[in-house]
Protein backbone atom coordinates (compact mmCIF):
# COMPACT_ATOMS: atom_id res chain seq x y z
CA UNK A 1 0.00 0.00 0.00
CA UNK A 2 2.72 2.53 0.97
CA UNK A 3 4.43 1.42 -1.87
CA UNK A 4 1.40 2.32 -4.08
CA UNK A 5 0.93 6.07 -2.63
CA UNK A 6 4.64 6.61 -3.17
CA UNK A 7 4.08 5.78 -7.19
CA UNK A 8 0.94 7.70 -7.27
CA UNK A 9 2.97 10.57 -5.21
CA UNK A 10 5.84 10.61 -7.97
CA UNK A 11 3.72 10.47 -11.00
CA UNK A 12 1.81 13.77 -9.33
CA UNK A 13 5.34 15.55 -9.02
CA UNK A 14 6.57 14.42 -12.46
CA UNK A 15 2.64 16.08 -14.18
CA UNK A 16 3.34 19.14 -11.83
CA UNK A 17 6.57 19.51 -13.31
CA UNK A 18 5.85 18.83 -16.48
CA UNK A 19 2.83 21.25 -16.62
CA UNK A 20 4.81 24.43 -14.70
CA UNK A 21 7.39 23.91 -17.62
CA UNK A 22 4.49 24.33 -20.40
CA UNK A 23 3.28 27.40 -18.12
CA UNK A 24 6.89 28.86 -18.36
CA UNK A 25 6.97 28.36 -21.95
CA UNK A 26 3.69 29.75 -22.82
CA UNK A 27 4.40 32.53 -20.05
CA UNK A 28 7.78 33.79 -21.85
CA UNK A 29 6.49 33.23 -25.18
CA UNK A 30 3.72 35.68 -24.51
CA UNK A 31 6.20 38.61 -23.02
CA UNK A 32 6.04 41.98 -24.20
CA UNK A 33 7.69 45.09 -24.41
CA UNK A 34 6.48 47.85 -21.43
CA UNK A 35 4.50 50.76 -23.12
CA UNK A 36 6.17 53.81 -21.65
CA UNK A 37 5.64 56.74 -22.76
CA UNK A 38 1.93 56.93 -23.20
CA UNK A 39 1.02 57.99 -19.41
CA UNK A 40 3.57 61.34 -20.24
CA UNK A 41 2.25 62.42 -23.05
CA UNK A 42 -0.09 65.21 -22.12
CA UNK A 43 0.54 66.06 -18.56
CA UNK A 44 4.48 65.93 -18.10
CA UNK A 45 6.09 69.65 -17.59
CA UNK A 46 9.55 69.99 -20.09
CA UNK A 47 11.27 72.62 -17.99
CA UNK A 48 11.69 76.15 -19.09
CA UNK A 49 14.17 79.36 -18.35
CA UNK A 50 17.39 81.02 -19.23
CA UNK A 51 19.42 77.39 -19.73
CA UNK A 52 21.85 76.68 -21.98
CA UNK A 53 21.78 74.30 -25.16
CA UNK A 54 23.22 71.53 -25.56
CA UNK A 55 25.76 71.47 -28.23
CA UNK A 56 23.76 69.05 -30.78
CA UNK A 57 25.56 68.27 -34.46
CA UNK A 58 24.69 64.73 -34.43
CA UNK A 59 22.02 64.52 -37.06
CA UNK A 60 18.65 62.48 -36.13
CA UNK A 61 18.10 59.78 -38.17
CA UNK A 62 14.53 59.53 -39.81
CA UNK A 63 13.81 56.61 -37.99
CA UNK A 64 14.29 58.42 -34.75
CA UNK A 65 11.07 59.25 -32.71
CA UNK A 66 10.32 62.96 -31.48
CA UNK A 67 11.69 64.07 -28.35
CA UNK A 68 15.06 62.66 -28.91
CA UNK A 69 18.03 64.93 -27.72
CA UNK A 70 21.99 64.65 -28.08
CA UNK A 71 23.89 66.28 -24.84
CA UNK A 72 27.60 67.02 -26.16
CA UNK A 73 29.96 67.28 -23.09
CA UNK A 74 33.27 69.28 -24.61
CA UNK A 75 36.69 68.08 -22.72
CA UNK A 76 37.86 71.64 -20.81
CA UNK A 77 41.49 71.53 -22.54
CA UNK A 78 41.08 69.82 -26.15
CA UNK A 79 38.09 71.33 -27.20
CA UNK A 80 37.05 67.70 -28.35
CA UNK A 81 33.55 65.56 -27.10
CA UNK A 82 34.38 63.62 -24.07
CA UNK A 83 30.85 62.30 -23.36
CA UNK A 84 27.73 62.37 -25.51
CA UNK A 85 24.25 61.40 -25.11
CA UNK A 86 21.20 60.61 -26.86
CA UNK A 87 18.08 60.17 -25.44
CA UNK A 88 14.42 61.10 -24.35
CA UNK A 89 14.40 60.76 -20.99
CA UNK A 90 11.31 61.54 -18.24
CA UNK A 91 12.00 61.85 -14.58
CA UNK A 92 9.41 60.38 -12.10
CA UNK A 93 9.25 61.14 -8.26
CA UNK A 94 6.67 59.57 -5.98
CA UNK A 95 6.14 61.00 -2.42
CA UNK A 96 3.69 60.68 0.63
CA UNK A 97 1.29 63.80 0.61
CA UNK A 98 -1.43 63.33 3.52
CA UNK A 99 -0.99 59.99 3.47
CA UNK A 100 -1.44 59.48 -0.56
CA UNK A 101 0.99 58.76 -3.11
CA UNK A 102 1.41 61.91 -4.95
CA UNK A 103 3.37 61.76 -8.69
CA UNK A 104 5.78 64.20 -10.02
CA UNK A 105 6.79 63.72 -13.93
CA UNK A 106 9.35 66.07 -15.81
CA UNK A 107 11.02 65.58 -19.53
CA UNK A 108 14.21 66.18 -19.09
CA UNK A 109 13.88 69.10 -22.07
CA UNK A 110 16.02 69.46 -25.20
CA UNK A 111 17.48 72.92 -23.50
CA UNK A 112 19.36 72.05 -20.46
CA UNK A 113 22.24 73.30 -19.24
CA UNK A 114 25.08 70.55 -19.58
CA UNK A 115 28.31 70.60 -17.15
CA UNK A 116 30.79 68.20 -16.20
CA UNK A 117 34.42 67.05 -16.07
CA UNK A 118 36.46 64.35 -17.93
CA UNK A 119 39.71 65.28 -17.47
CA UNK A 120 40.30 61.78 -15.27
CA UNK A 121 41.13 58.94 -17.81
CA UNK A 122 39.37 56.54 -15.37
CA UNK A 123 36.74 58.84 -14.26
CA UNK A 124 34.07 61.09 -16.12
CA UNK A 125 30.75 63.01 -14.83
CA UNK A 126 27.81 65.19 -16.99
CA UNK A 127 25.04 66.72 -15.03
CA UNK A 128 22.39 68.06 -17.04
CA UNK A 129 20.11 70.87 -15.23
CA UNK A 130 16.82 72.02 -15.80
CA UNK A 131 14.46 74.10 -14.50
CA UNK A 132 14.39 72.99 -10.39
CA UNK A 133 16.16 69.50 -11.77
CA UNK A 134 19.95 68.56 -11.84
CA UNK A 135 20.77 64.86 -12.95
CA UNK A 136 24.30 63.80 -12.46
CA UNK A 137 25.78 60.77 -14.31
CA UNK A 138 28.76 58.93 -13.32
CA UNK A 139 30.92 57.30 -15.12
CA UNK A 140 33.98 54.80 -14.58
CA UNK A 141 36.41 52.54 -15.97
CA UNK A 142 36.88 49.01 -14.67
CA UNK A 143 40.49 48.11 -13.58
CA UNK A 144 42.75 47.93 -16.38
CA UNK A 145 40.47 50.15 -18.15
CA UNK A 146 39.04 47.68 -20.79
CA UNK A 147 35.24 48.83 -19.95
CA UNK A 148 33.06 51.68 -19.03
CA UNK A 149 29.89 51.70 -16.64
CA UNK A 150 28.23 54.41 -15.12
CA UNK A 151 29.05 54.10 -11.74
CA UNK A 152 25.90 55.89 -9.93
CA UNK A 153 23.64 58.46 -11.07
CA UNK A 154 22.03 61.24 -8.57
CA UNK A 155 18.97 63.49 -8.79
CA UNK A 156 18.63 66.68 -7.18
CA UNK A 157 14.92 68.70 -7.32
CA UNK A 158 13.69 71.79 -5.88
CA UNK A 159 11.47 71.68 -3.26
CA UNK A 160 10.42 74.39 -4.49
CA UNK A 161 7.97 73.84 -7.95
CA UNK A 162 4.59 73.92 -7.68
CA UNK A 163 4.12 70.08 -7.77
CA UNK A 164 6.06 69.62 -4.97
CA UNK A 165 4.15 72.12 -2.46
CA UNK A 166 3.83 70.47 1.19
CA UNK A 167 6.10 67.90 0.60
CA UNK A 168 7.35 67.74 4.41
CA UNK A 169 10.90 68.54 3.91
CA UNK A 170 13.45 70.45 6.15
CA UNK A 171 13.95 74.52 4.91
CA UNK A 172 16.89 74.76 2.35
CA UNK A 173 16.91 71.26 1.59
CA UNK A 174 17.08 69.40 -1.91
CA UNK A 175 14.80 66.55 -2.56
CA UNK A 176 17.69 63.80 -3.19
CA UNK A 177 17.30 60.30 -5.11
CA UNK A 178 20.07 58.11 -6.39
CA UNK A 179 21.16 54.71 -7.70
CA UNK A 180 24.50 53.32 -6.67
CA UNK A 181 24.70 50.08 -8.76
CA UNK A 182 27.07 49.12 -11.26
CA UNK A 183 25.13 49.89 -14.97
CA UNK A 184 25.15 49.00 -18.73
CA UNK A 185 29.01 48.25 -18.42
CA UNK A 186 30.67 48.51 -21.61
CA UNK A 187 33.69 47.83 -24.00
CA UNK A 188 35.97 51.23 -24.01
CA UNK A 189 35.84 52.85 -27.47
CA UNK A 190 31.83 51.61 -28.07
CA UNK A 191 28.59 53.15 -26.92
CA UNK A 192 26.06 51.83 -25.46
CA UNK A 193 22.33 52.14 -27.05
CA UNK A 194 18.97 50.60 -25.30
CA UNK A 195 15.48 50.90 -27.10
CA UNK A 196 14.33 51.61 -23.41
CA UNK A 197 15.43 51.53 -19.70
CA UNK A 198 14.08 52.48 -16.04
CA UNK A 199 16.91 53.16 -13.81
CA UNK A 200 14.74 52.70 -9.87
CA UNK A 201 15.94 56.16 -7.68
CA UNK A 202 16.30 55.56 -3.97
CA UNK A 203 16.70 57.54 -0.86
CA UNK A 204 19.97 57.83 1.33
CA UNK A 205 18.44 57.78 4.88
CA UNK A 206 21.87 60.16 5.87
CA UNK A 207 19.47 62.89 3.95
CA UNK A 208 16.66 62.57 6.08
CA UNK A 209 14.64 61.90 3.03
CA UNK A 210 10.30 62.23 3.36
CA UNK A 211 8.43 59.41 3.73
CA UNK A 212 7.39 57.33 0.58
CA UNK A 213 9.87 59.45 -1.34
CA UNK A 214 11.16 57.21 -4.62
CA UNK A 215 11.75 57.72 -8.18
CA UNK A 216 12.57 56.24 -11.62
CA UNK A 217 14.51 57.31 -14.54
CA UNK A 218 12.90 56.55 -17.88
CA UNK A 219 15.13 56.36 -20.90
CA UNK A 220 13.82 56.26 -24.52
CA UNK A 221 16.27 55.15 -27.68
CA UNK A 222 19.19 55.68 -25.16
CA UNK A 223 22.92 55.95 -26.92
CA UNK A 224 25.30 56.99 -24.63
CA UNK A 225 29.47 57.32 -25.13
CA UNK A 226 31.95 58.43 -22.00
CA UNK A 227 35.61 58.49 -22.76
CA UNK A 228 35.53 59.37 -26.18
CA UNK A 229 38.72 60.39 -27.84
CA UNK A 230 39.09 59.34 -31.60
CA UNK A 231 35.53 60.63 -32.96
CA UNK A 232 33.04 63.44 -32.22
CA UNK A 233 30.31 60.89 -33.24
CA UNK A 234 29.17 57.39 -31.64
CA UNK A 235 31.11 54.59 -31.86
CA UNK A 236 29.49 51.28 -32.79
CA UNK A 237 26.90 50.05 -30.29
CA UNK A 238 26.69 47.49 -27.42
CA UNK A 239 22.84 46.76 -27.91
CA UNK A 240 20.82 45.79 -24.95
CA UNK A 241 18.02 43.43 -24.70
CA UNK A 242 15.00 44.86 -24.61
CA UNK A 243 13.40 44.86 -21.38
CA UNK A 244 10.29 42.24 -20.90
CA UNK A 245 7.22 42.39 -18.62
CA UNK A 246 5.56 39.85 -17.45
CA UNK A 247 2.02 40.11 -15.65
CA UNK A 248 2.06 39.17 -11.73
CA UNK A 249 -1.92 38.71 -11.46
CA UNK A 250 -1.47 35.91 -14.37
CA UNK A 251 1.24 33.91 -12.85
CA UNK A 252 -0.80 33.54 -9.47
CA UNK A 253 -3.61 32.50 -11.25
CA UNK A 254 -1.72 29.91 -12.86
CA UNK A 255 -0.06 28.95 -10.13
CA UNK A 256 -2.93 28.66 -7.85
CA UNK A 257 -5.12 26.66 -11.08
CA UNK A 258 -1.77 24.29 -11.26
CA UNK A 259 -2.05 23.21 -7.33
CA UNK A 260 -5.75 22.57 -7.99
CA UNK A 261 -5.20 20.20 -10.76
CA UNK A 262 -2.19 18.62 -9.37
CA UNK A 263 -4.31 17.85 -6.19
CA UNK A 264 -7.08 16.59 -7.99
CA UNK A 265 -4.72 14.17 -9.95
CA UNK A 266 -3.77 13.01 -6.82
CA UNK A 267 -7.44 11.95 -4.87
CA UNK A 268 -8.10 10.40 -8.66
CA UNK A 269 -5.36 8.55 -8.32
CA UNK A 270 -5.64 7.48 -4.45
CA UNK A 271 -9.07 6.37 -4.82
CA UNK A 272 -8.49 4.40 -7.88
CA UNK A 273 -6.05 1.91 -5.83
Amino acid sequence: MARRVAIVYLNCLIICATTTALVSALTINQATTKPRYTKFSASTTEGIGPLATPVSSVAQSKNDDSGVAYYRLFHSKTGATCILLKTDAVVEVVFKLHDLDEQADSFIPEKALIEGDCKNEDYAFMRISWTGYSLVINFAKTPGGERWYISSLGLSVSPDLPQFHGIPIQRKSSIKLYHRQMLIPTTVGKSYSCSELEVPLETDEEDNPPPGLRGTLYLRLLQVQPFMYKSEEFEPARECKPQMLYSASCGIVLQKTLISICFLLFLARFTLI
